[in-house]
């Protein structure tokens, strides 16, 4: 009801503008992955070696552009997923974005389901192919015991990602500045943290609850080094507080980046527990790619850590993907992974992907 509320008031200013043109933008992809997991001698059997994965992915925006400074648009993506989790974990068989965006010389302005503004502002390491080095999708190849999601429950007892990304992509108010010095700053504001695509359960007694979280980027030109940066801050009520920070250094195909995110729990209202020890710990990753022509290789490093518990994971990927034509893209990905919780579990994932794409 709220975005209905917005978007009948954003009709109602346009229909008032005397000229203006409509334009739209889409894409759509489908990808489909194959996946042998080899796990080690102490790691229980019941875990499936061979995965298969197709992902189809969805963006539309409707847009009018009312005049030169100001345009109304409306943004959508949507995610449909046949994975089933390896063990109780996954993002979701269904996800999706869903929200009203509003461009003026004062900045631009978002409402309805999306990803908070350091979230959007995030850099670190590059991903050189479809599976992620953060909030990573090695989970449909290799379990993971920290980190667990199926329906509404959920527990996160590391983190699962160095980019401030706790209330997913709940509804929430969105501000962005107009660039000054090559800087941008942002807020978000979040009525009510739960999404399938965070970290907050339904069952936590502060699902429900607010958050504040801020965001900086910058990028600049140090003779033929391009070089981003992000900064970013969370205060989520009765939850937790982030610090979150990246960079990534680009020159003539080779990418080099690096971020780190800090949680620091807040237990006024909810006792840190270990289905919910994200709260009070740490991660960072580090990757180096190189681009030359349709071919993308990589490697890329990510740890995450319970400050409280002795949970942990670690994560190292080489990915490769080759762009054959606009249309079809090919890829290769080898994985090991670590998690430490009450044992420790190894797997070694490879990874073969097509990806198709409109």
């Amino acid at each position: 009801m709220k975005i209905c509320s917005f978007m009948l008031f954003l009709l109602f200013f346009i229909n008032k503008a005397n000229a203006g043109s409509i334009e739209m933008d889409y894409s759509i992809s489908l990808g489909n992955f194959y996946g042998y997991t080899d796990y080690s001698s102490s790691t229980p059997l019941k875990y499936k070696t061979n995965n298969l994965n197709s992902s189809l992915n969805a963006y539309t925006k409707l847009s009018y552009n009312i005049n030169y400074d100001y345009k109304a648009s409306l943004i959508s993506y949507i995610m449909i997923d046949t994975a089933k989790e390896v063990e109780n974990y996954n993002q979701g068989y269904w996800g999706e974005e869903f929200f009203a965006e509003f461009e003026s010389p004062t900045g631009v302005f978002t409402v309805g389901q999306d990803y908070n503004v350091a979230y959007n502002f995030s850099v670190g390491a590059p991903n050189a192919g479809p599976i992620k080095i953060n909030n990573t999708e090695l989970t449909n190849f290799i379990t993971n015991p920290n980190w667990y999601k199926k329906g509404s429950k959920s527990s996160y007892k590391t983190l699962n990602s160095t980019y401030i990304n706790t209330d997913g992509a709940s509804f929430k108010l969105n501000y962005v500045t107009p660039s000054v010095l090559n800087t941008k700053l942002g807020f978000s504001y979040i009525p009510n943290t739960n999404s399938s695509a965070g970290l907050v359960s339904k069952d936590s007694l502060y699902y429900n609850d607010e958050a504040y979280v801020f965001g900086l980027y910058n990028y600049f030109y140090l003779k033929d080094y391009e070089i981003e940066t992000s900064l970013g801050y969370g205060n989520y009520k009765n939850n937790s507080e982030e610090y979150s920070l990246g960079m990534s250094i680009y020159r003539k195909g080779w990418t080099l980046g690096g971020s780190y995110l800090k949680t620091s729990a807040q237990t006024k209202k909810a006792l840190l527990t270990l289905q919910d020890a994200y709260r009070e710990g740490h991660a960072y990753n580090l990757g180096l790619s190189y681009e030359i022509g349709p071919l993308t290789t990589g490697i890329a490093y990510f740890n995450s850590k319970s400050d409280k518990f002795s949970n942990q994971n670690e994560i190292i990927s080489f990915s490769n993907s080759y762009k054959y034509n606009k249309y079809t893209t090919l890829s290769l990905t080898l994985a090991k992974q670590n998690a430490k919780d009450d044992k420790t579990t190894k797997g070694y994932a490879t990874i073969l992907g097509l990806e198709f794409a409109l």
